[in-house]
């Protein structure tokens, strides 16, 4: 990158503020060189397919590589619990058996395929997985009746929260884990997985209300379980849990930020905080980009509506997803649909919206640049001042800046710390003439010199 003589003094200044975090790699875990160059795809299979179930994901994963995921996130297979379920179908995070498929999803045949069938394509299968409660007819609760938390009556209580108040997921039971019996068992259900279908790790839900002592004990006995690399996806956002063993953790402020940017907050507060959180990262801990998950789009609502329809959805992805960190896509969000999928019910996505073939595209092309340009691959991101700081985000990763109008009008602006003229945008292949950039409605630039 080049940098004008004139501005070197303020840029060094800035870097010194902001120093680059080195990746190392942790002394619990195996070399995971594809970890870091990962681009996850959650998939929700009651509502991936018109069939909603194994089989109608295995037949999707043309669709999911050719948008440019490598990692298949599978929200929880395992049957549905019937006792004090949420109707009508009850909750994927309700979990009846451990060690079992839900019947409505297939068979261990058509799910040991799927797995296959990712493998064949050079790609990785993760398994969410719900340790800290189960559902009220989980075969645990009759066999292992010891394994559950008790209130002071005795009796078998609904999860509190990390606070310790009660929650109001009256669906589920909670686990207790001062228990070594539990631990043992928990440890061994998950290895299970590993060893007998050769999937490549676990998101875990609500990760940070398991006791730290079960993530010290688990983590490396995960990991030295089988020879390859696994990843590990804690549902948390606190650094601790990257401290405890985890790759990536939930960038949750940053979804905050971005929605609070595009109701008019000041653009240039997201790097800011964004710069603030880099630098506590613990070494080798990643955050998980995203601007919709399964939870987003459940109770918030799809990005297309979010912010502010189909442009304003893409340049809200473009910001998040090419900071440091992994991305995610969550089922249709490729396709841009306005669904806002539930999690008791079933709701087949439809797939053929407006302008289909022209967002997967984009989409595609932004996790193209996660996954393979180096200096969306380093750890490193700087500010960039630009004349119009409350409508613009922008920061520079490496010799690349990235450009995002976070508003529903044309902004002009000039730009310091990076020379914008002759550069190439690598989300159009146009190259940038001029030192003053014109970005469209929700428009987007990814400058780079080569």
């Amino acid at each position: 990158m080049r940098i004008r003589n004139s501005l070197l003094a303020a840029w060094l200044s800035l870097a010194a503020g902001y120093p680059a975090l080195a990746q190392q790699a942790r002394t619990t875990a195996p070399d995971t060189s594809w970890v870091a160059r990962s681009a996850l795809y959650e998939v929700f299979v009651r509502d991936f397919s018109p069939t909603g179930d194994l089989r109608g994901v295995t037949r999707g994963l043309d669709r999911i590589q050719a948008v440019g995921a490598n990692v298949l996130w599978l929200m929880p297979i395992y049957p549905i619990g019937v006792k004090n379920r949420k109707d009508p179908l009850g909750s994927p995070y309700s979990v009846r058996d451990y060690r079992a498929i839900d019947p409505a999803y297939g068979t261990a045949a058509d799910f040991r395929a799927l797995v296959d069938s990712v493998h064949a394509r050079g790609m990785k299968l993760i398994l969410d997985w719900v340790p800290n409660h189960t559902a009220w007819d989980n075969v645990w609760i009759t066999a292992h009746p010891d394994y559950y938390a008790r209130n002071e009556r005795g009796e078998m209580t609904v999860p509190r929260d990390d606070q310790g108040k009660l929650t109001d997921w009256t669906d589920v039971a909670q686990l207790d884990y001062t228990k070594p019996q539990l631990r043992r068992a928990m440890i061994a259900t998950m290895r299970w997985w590993l060893v007998q279908y050769g999937i490549d790790g676990f998101r875990v839900d609500v990760a940070g209300f398991v006791p730290d002592v079960f993530w010290r004990e688990a983590i490396p006995a995960l990991r030295s379980s089988v020879r390859r690399p696994i990843l590990l996806l804690a549902e948390w956002g606190d650094l601790k849990m990257h401290r405890l063993g985890f790759d990536l953790t939930y960038s949750w402020d940053s979804y905050s930020r971005l929605k609070a940017v595009w109701r008019g907050a000041p653009a240039d507060t997201f790097v800011r905080s964004e710069l603030v959180d880099l630098q506590a990262m613990p070494p080798g801990g990643m955050r998980m980009r995203f601007t919709t998950n399964h939870d987003e789009t459940a109770w918030d609502k799809p990005p297309v509506t979010l912010f502010q329809g189909s442009a304003g959805a893409r340049a809200a992805y473009v910001a998040a997803a090419l900071l440091p960190g992994r991305p995610l896509l969550y089922d249709g969000q490729e396709v841009e649909s306005p669904q806002q999928l539930g999690l008791f019910v079933h709701d087949s996505i439809v797939w053929g919206q407006p302008d289909t073939l022209a967002a997967r595209a984009f989409y595609a092309r932004v996790l193209h640049l996660a996954e393979s340009d180096s200096a969306f691959l380093a750890s490193d991101l700087r500010n960039i001042e630009t004349s119009a700081p409350a409508d613009v985000i922008s920061y520079a990763r490496r010799n690349a800046a990235v450009f995002v109008n976070t508003r529903p009008r044309t902004v002009k602006l000039t730009v310091g710390g990076f020379v914008v003229d002759g550069a190439r945008d690598l989300l159009s292949d146009q190259v940038q003439h001029g030192d003053t950039v014109s970005l469209p409605a929700f428009g987007t630039l990814v400058l780079e010199h080569r």
